[in-house]
């Protein structure tokens, strides 16, 4: 069950609280998270929604790059390049530089 719950603290006003979420990591990366807090005088915490917060951001704008090509291609504002035309221009740009 989820809770969200509004609090008021004086001379701020209505502030949101943060959703509860919980997640199941190995014991190696609950180490690194701990060191990393530590490092960086936080919690625990904050490390891991700051790391979901880069993770979800990042996503986000994978999934946005991707429409936005997908609409250039369905409106033919694109050049399509074969798989195997781009393979064969790195191989010989690879060629190039090690001939040197």
């Amino acid at each position: 069950m989820r809770y969200n719950t509004m609090y008021y603290i004086a001379n701020i006003g209505w502030i949101m609280s943060k959703d509860t979420l919980a997640v199941r990591v190995d014991a190696e990366l609950r180490q690194r998270l701990d060191n990393l807090a530590d490092a960086f005088g936080q919690t625990r915490s904050s490390i891991i929604n700051d790391a979901l917060r880069q993770y979800a951001d990042h996503q986000e704008w994978q999934v946005s790059v991707i429409a936005e090509r997908a609409q250039s291609i369905q409106a033919g504002k694109a050049t399509l390049i074969a798989h195997e035309d781009v393979l064969a221009e790195f191989d010989q740009r690879f060629a190039d530089k090690q001939a040197g």
